[in-house]
């Protein structure tokens, strides 16, 4: 089996005492940094949330998630989109779902988590202020919520740093079931290796359970071995060695052993949280029949099988519910490839699918783990958010692909709880294609009377849901952002639904 495993590497990390309302953080971000955090008013929240990061690495193109202008688009394109996609679903192998999502793309599966209010739909994430279209300033300025990407710590380690800045109003509240900061299992977590949403800044000195730490979908153990841990043996050959160069390195080998040895006790029965249970979901109390991703033997949920993507969602829902203590999980490498430059439909299409039959299934994971259906917890603090690079345009290129675009379709499931009913179950967005006919620069925009929000917001949302209240100081820079990027606004009304 494959063992992948990351620590956050850190060093000395200065930090005066703080006000439970205010981050103080002179030093822990550089000297750029220190002054936006010292802004950054906390307040602790009577949820704290439970954040699934799915990013979808290279980018995903928006027309799963929005077909509304998909005439125009292929009136303008430089070669025609197949017919089918141009009809609705009334008509035979038709592809645009009342909604205007792409049935074979996972429309079908949005439909239903749009009609069981588990997920809204943002069709405008639009990179508006970094015009960019290149992969890593899009990568790093989305996972770290800044447009200064290489001086600013990726989402998690952000989240970790203002959670530990306050750990005064943290250490011992309701909202840590009792536990301090320290005595968290599994606080951050990583499905991907080594991620840019655990990427530091700086010299961050978080304490041990406050760094990312990376497991496989399995909940593998990456520091268990079949050999025993000696401490004594190891300590009295450190001893015996008389050069203080030597005695430090192989101290250091000492405490590699030691932090394996306290890792394989945090990690512990969470290995067993995959093979737990799924919950049983209700029957079609109209007809009797079984839910679609129901097991048909057992009733139970079933995650689609052949499909890339379920057992990755599986595991993250599974130690999100199974471990309270997990805050953040960032998940991405592993979710497909979305640089759809050719080849795209036959190939964007049935990744889709899979991804959103998939999510589809770890809504109702989510749903019918809580206690009011017989769960042993609440789970309407899990959040799952899905959103990539950027978006890619909408002109079908001579290789029959999506170059690099701006816009793009955010999909967030979950976290009734922490974001309120009104926040989800809905569209929000309209677009307009604009560009040159026949040319391969053919794009979406918002339209003059839409809602629209720059990729920054996703974390600043983020920030938001763990108590900051202005989180826009978060995201800001004096060079690139000098404003930052405050959070969605989830209370804006989506737009009709069929």
């Amino acid at each position: 089996m494959n063992r992948r495993h990351f620590l956050m590497k850190s060093s000395a990390f200065a930090m005066t005492a703080a006000a439970p309302s205010f981050l103080q953080l002179p030093g822990l971000l550089g000297n750029a940094h220190a002054a936006t955090f010292e802004e950054a008013n906390f307040v602790l929240p009577q949820q704290l949330p439970q954040v699934i990061n799915l990013f979808l690495y290279g980018g995903a193109s928006e027309l799963a998630g929005n077909l509304t202008n998909i005439e125009q688009i292929d009136s303008s394109s430089q070669n025609r989109y197949p017919n089918q996609l141009l009809q609705s679903i009334d008509v035979e192998e038709g592809q645009i779902t009342p909604n205007m999502f792409w049935r074979d793309a996972g429309g079908q599966a949005m439909e239903d988590m749009l009609i069981s209010g588990d997920m809204s739909v943002y069709r405008t994430i639009n990179r508006l202020k970094d015009n960019t279209r290149a992969h890593r300033q899009s990568i790093f300025s989305s996972q770290k919520g800044s447009l200064n990407i290489d001086g600013s710590p990726g989402m998690g380690s952000t989240i970790a740093a203002f959670m530990h800045a306050n750990r005064s109003a943290l250490d011992g509240s309701i909202q840590l079931g009792g536990k301090t900061l320290e005595e968290l299992i599994l606080p951050f977590v990583s499905l991907e290796g080594t991620s840019v949403a655990f990427s530091n800044q700086g010299d961050i000195n978080l304490p041990l359970r406050l760094r990312g730490l990376s497991l496989d979908e399995n909940f593998d153990n990456p520091y268990s071995r079949s050999d025993d841990y000696h401490a004594s043996e190891l300590d009295a050959i450190v001893n015996q060695v008389e050069n203080d160069v030597l005695r430090t390195r192989f101290s250091k080998v000492h405490g590699g052993f030691a932090l394996r040895h306290q890792m394989e006790a945090l990690i512990g029965d969470l290995q067993t949280a995959i093979d737990s249970p799924l919950p049983t979901l209700p029957v079609n109390q109209s007809d009797g029949s079984l839910d679609v991703d129901a097991d048909p033997a057992t009733g139970y949920l079933r995650y689609p099988e052949d499909n890339r993507f379920s057992n990755r969602i599986k595991a993250a829902v599974s130690l999100a519910i199974a471990n309270p203590d997990t805050k953040f999980i960032s998940l991405g490498n592993g979710i497909g490839s979305w640089d759809d430059h050719d080849s795209s439909i036959q190939e964007y299409a049935p990744r889709m699918q899979q991804l959103m039959s998939a999510l589809r299934a770890a809504a109702k994971h989510i749903r019918y783990s809580d206690d009011a259906y017989g769960g042993n917890r609440n789970t309407d603090n899990i959040i799952i958010n899905v959103h990539g690079d950027f978006g890619r345009n909408v002109n079908l290129n001579n290789s029959m692909g999506w170059d690099h675009g701006n816009n793009q379709s955010f999909y967030t499931i979950g976290g009734h709880g922490i974001r309120g009913n009104s926040a989800l179950g809905k569209i929000v967005g309209k677009t307009e294609v604009f560009g040159s006919a026949e040319e391969n620069r053919l794009f979406t925009r918002p339209t003059d009377d839409s809602y629209q929000a720059e990729p920054m917001a996703i974390a600043a949302s983020t920030y938001q849901y763990f108590g900051v209240q202005n989180p826009a100081v978060l995201t800001k820079d004096a060079e690139y952002n000098p404003g930052g990027d405050g959070a969605l606004d989830e209370s804006v009304a989506g737009e009709a639904l069929t």
